[in-house]
């Protein structure tokens, strides 16, 4: 098996023992109801938040985005930025982009309430792998975040993965 998918496929279990462990923690108080109260929308967001943090509390960058993984995801980004696609994309990710120091690149930590939720473009997320539910990919900077959307909570990073 070659490096580049020995580490797709390490990266894809990381992801899936994630996921699972999102789905076992999402019961409870953390569940997800049907309604359109922000406070208990909140309240189950925080919830949630709390149980994955307290079970992932030596949680560290690079669990999910291993060092192998790293240079794999830099290069099947790089070709998307070139080009005129990859001025468009570029645009757009400057555009979106919340403003520097907003975001905190911490394992676990809370995805501030204030900064947008940056869009990725599309031609962006072509290559990379796709992701279960909750999680998606979120680029802020030049940083590639691992978002769990379903508790707002920032899962991995890659810094300087996008050459602008």
């Amino acid at each position: 098996m070659n490096p580049d998918a020995a580490a797709m496929a390490e990266f894809k279990a990381r992801v899936d023992k994630y996921a699972d462990l999102h789905k076992q923690l999402a019961k409870g108080a953390a569940t997800q109801k049907e309604t359109s109260d922000p406070a208990q929308i909140n309240a189950a967001k925080a919830a949630l938040a709390a149980k994955v943090q307290a079970a992932r509390a030596d949680a560290k960058q690079g669990d999910i985005f291993t060092p192998a993984i790293r240079p794999v995801f830099r290069r099947l980004l790089a070709p998307e930025l070139k080009g005129e696609d990859g001025r468009d994309a570029k645009a757009v990710l400057k555009d979106d982009a919340p403003a520097p120091g907003t975001v905190p690149f911490k394992v676990n930590a809370k995805y501030p309430e204030g900064p947008p939720l940056p869009s990725v473009p599309a031609n962006l997320l072509l290559p990379p792998p796709s992701l279960p539910d909750p999680l998606e990919y979120r680029v802020v900077g030049q940083h590639l975040l691992l978002i769990d959307t379903a508790a707002d909570l920032i899962v991995d990073y890659i810094l300087n993965a996008i050459v602008t």
